[in-house]
């Protein structure tokens, strides 16, 4: 493998940042003294860049391009690619970033050729049921001890976005590094306010609270909060209790519903509490409802949204407004 290449795949930002800024940081150690960064995006043109290629003087400083693809790469950039990473050696490094690349992509000639002599990393997210201890692994690399609670919490919030599970951990690190970080302190450091208070009124429905979440509902309404924001954290809780329900009308125990979830135990109850309030057919019609909702807030379906989502959440909290049978 060539030391002179290196092929970063990932469609995670935070992944591929990381492993491209140390590929940056070992190059500079090694004397290279510049760096020509090219964004390639549609009607990209490669003749020039492929002329100075050609071109090196024996003299020129070590230099490092960094090409940046954010689609896979078309014909052209394939074919360019090959003929540009020939001439990849001492005084010339490549970094290559890719997206995930599919299978048929991978077995492709061009990219065959690219990885023959290249160092490639195929750089993967954790799996849902790893993702809690990625957060915990990386707050200990960073010095900052973080209950297990508040781990389970900022893993729900943030749903696999490693970059936003970082950027929180970060903002902890500076406000509370010397301290045991619990779900108080985690809330305080929330970046997305509106959002954080769209599962506060979540889980108030969710704890069979209703008319504490409908007065949530209504400040969103008159803060004229996006709709669609509250409509995809209900439609994902809805989601979950279905699930449960159906379970259990299976005969599964609750839990084995959300064995892959990021829900910390908390919140596993409050689910289970609020599913076993309503029969399985009741779940049923509110997640199809929650579809009905989201093209009435793209304008494809006529109604009014605040009134639909009030109607949910009292359902939620337990409040029967339609008739079902168990």
């Amino acid at each position: 493998m060539s030391r002179y290449i290196h092929i970063i795949s990932t469609d995670e930002v935070l992944l591929q940042q990381e492993a491209c800024d140390q590929i940056i940081s070992t190059a500079k150690k090694n004397g290279v003294a510049e760096r020509e960064i090219v964004d390639v995006i549609d009607k990209f043109s490669w003749d020039e860049l492929l002329a100075n290629s050609q071109s090196l003087s024996l003299f020129s400083d070590i230099k490092l391009t960094d090409i940046r693809f954010s689609k896979a790469p078309k014909k052209d950039a394939q074919q360019a690619l090959v003929e540009l990473l020939a001439h990849a050696g001492p005084e010339s490094l490549f970094l290559v970033r890719l997206p995930k690349m599919e299978k048929r992509q991978k077995n492709a000639k061009w990219f065959k050729s690219i990885t023959a002599s290249a160092q490639l990393e195929e750089l993967w997210p954790p799996k849902p049921f790893a993702f809690q201890d990625w957060i915990a692994k990386r707050a200990q690399k960073l010095g900052l001890s973080v209950e297990n609670d508040a781990i389970a919490m900022l893993a729900e919030q943030t749903e696999g976005n490693l970059l936003a599970a970082s950027q929180s951990l970060d903002k902890l690190k500076l406000l509370y590094d010397q301290q045991s970080v619990d779900i108080k302190m985690l809330k305080a450091v929330v970046s997305d306010n509106a959002r954080y208070s769209i599962f506060l009124c979540l889980d108030e429905a969710l704890a069979g609270h209703g008319e504490r979440a409908v007065r949530m509902l209504k400040k969103f309404e008159s803060e004229a909060v996006a709709p669609i924001s509250f409509l995809v954290n209900l439609t994902r809780e809805i989601n979950l209790c279905t699930q449960v329900a159906v379970a259990v009308s299976q005969g599964k125990p609750p839990m084995h519903a959300l064995s892959s979830s990021f829900l910390w135990d908390s919140k596993k109850k409050m689910i289970v509490g609020a599913a076993n309030r309503l029969p399985v057919a009741i779940w049923q019609r509110l997640l199809t409802r929650c579809g009905f909702l989201d093209r009435m807030v793209k304008g494809q379906e006529k109604g009014l949204i605040w009134q639909e989502l009030e109607s949910c959440l009292w359902l939620v909290s337990g409040k029967k407004i339609w008739g079902a049978k168990r």
